[in-house]
């Protein structure tokens, strides 16, 4: 993440510093940086002179001391609230005092981590996809303490590097974080029950989804989501938050088999040098499929109200200002099919009564997270859909 933040930067013309945790990691990623754009090269992605010049604009630092001349600063290590305060502060020690600090992550809360500063109107999230050169939504996450002037100078940088921002209120999760959890998770609590994980996967791209949510899993990173889900318990929040339905299958995929994700060599897939990614062959034997399948609809059903239903609770709480954000975001951000309109414009489309009625049926059969708030059916019940909060 924090190479991509480089490479977008360097790609419209910034000046960029990049601090590892000690000098050789930084010229470590600066290697991996040139080995990176020297495969788009070799691809017909990218010129040798593009290449020369992205890596002319980015400089690998000795130390923190070179963040003093820095306008922005970005954070982008572990989703680890201890490492995070760690590191805003080395940042706050050196940076000038009018730059901008910024954290990365994708789903602690802002506040809580602006904690750590003496200068808390200067923080702020952005919230980068990854691969960033390639993602163009990024999300602005606006702290209890945040200035004014700091959001309209972050959404200016978000723009100056050709990608759309959408601001988001501070909470765990944010908007994107906990609808796409919430599309993971379901994948992952359908798994335990024995549903076959190539049904799953088929399901995901029947509906339009590029990718299926086990595949996913392994690109973001099977332990990302377990430190995540483990930053969350450490906090004490809602078991929602800590995604309590899923942990069972993330804590035995990273502590009991060691299947980390894609970037750790295997997850849910494995990763053979030679020819394409595949299911991993032994997860039938940690997950057993049912004879007896449902059918590819009803899995679809599953996939896509789990993610509709919490861009509602979204919309509901006020973590999205409007229906054009979320669909914003779900599009750009979580490549949500465009054709359907976005997370909520599809429910718009398939019609809000027609959708609670599915939800009711999902809560009964699985579970108590598909039923539908008192505020979304009151919405269902007068038929304006979501057009009073658009």
């Amino acid at each position: 993440m924090g190479l991509g933040l480089c490479h977008s930067a360097a790609a419209v013309g910034l000046h960029v510093t990049l601090v590892g945790r000690d000098e050789a990691s930084g010229r470590r990623g600066l290697d991996r940086l040139g080995v990176d754009l020297q495969k788009r090269v070799s691809r017909g992605r990218m010129g040798a002179a593009e290449r020369e010049a992205l890596l002319t604009a980015v400089s690998a630092a000795p130390d923190d001391s070179a963040l003093a001349g820095c306008g922005l600063v970005i954070e982008a290590v572990a989703e680890d609230r201890d490492i995070k305060a760690t590191v805003l502060r080395r940042i706050e020690a050196v940076a000038p005092p009018e730059a901008i600090i910024a954290t990365n992550t994708s789903g602690l809360p802002v506040t809580g981590l602006a904690a750590a500063l003496a200068r808390p109107g200067r923080f702020i999230g952005l919230h980068f996809f990854s691969p960033v050169d390639r993602m163009a939504l990024v999300e602005v996450v606006v702290g209890r303490d945040t200035a004014a002037a700091t959001t309209e100078a972050a959404l200016a940088w978000v723009r100056c590097l050709g990608k759309q921002p959408i601001v988001v209120r501070d909470s765990p999760g944010f908007f994107t974080s906990r609808v796409f959890t919430a599309y993971l998770d379901e994948a992952m609590v359908m798994l335990a029950e024995g549903m076959a994980p190539e049904r799953i996967e088929a399901a995901a791209t029947a509906a339009g989804l590029a990718v299926g949510p086990l595949a996913m899993l392994d690109e973001t990173g099977i332990v990302l989501n377990w430190q995540q889900a483990r930053q969350a318990k450490a906090d004490g929040l809602d078991d929602r938050v800590c995604r309590a339905l899923a942990w069972p299958v993330l804590d035995r995929m990273v502590s009991s088999l060691g299947r980390r994700g894609r970037r750790e060599g295997s997850g849910f897939y494995d990763y053979p040098e030679a020819g394409p990614k595949r299911l991993w062959a032994g997860l039938a034997n940690v997950y057993p499929p049912l004879a007896a399948q449902p059918a590819l609809e009803a899995v679809e059903r599953r996939l896509m109200h789990a993610q509709a239903l919490e861009a509602a609770r979204c919309l509901e709480e006020g973590v999205v200002a409007s229906v054009a954000d979320a669909n914003t975001g779900s599009v750009l951000g979580l490549g949500f099919p465009a054709a359907a309109g976005g997370v909520l414009g599809q429910v718009e489309r398939r019609g809000l009564t027609a959708f609670v009625a599915e939800c009711d049926a999902l809560a009964d059969a699985h579970g108590e997270r598909f039923r539908p708030s008192p505020w979304l059916r009151e919405r269902a019940s007068k038929g304006t859909g979501f057009t009073s909060q658009a």
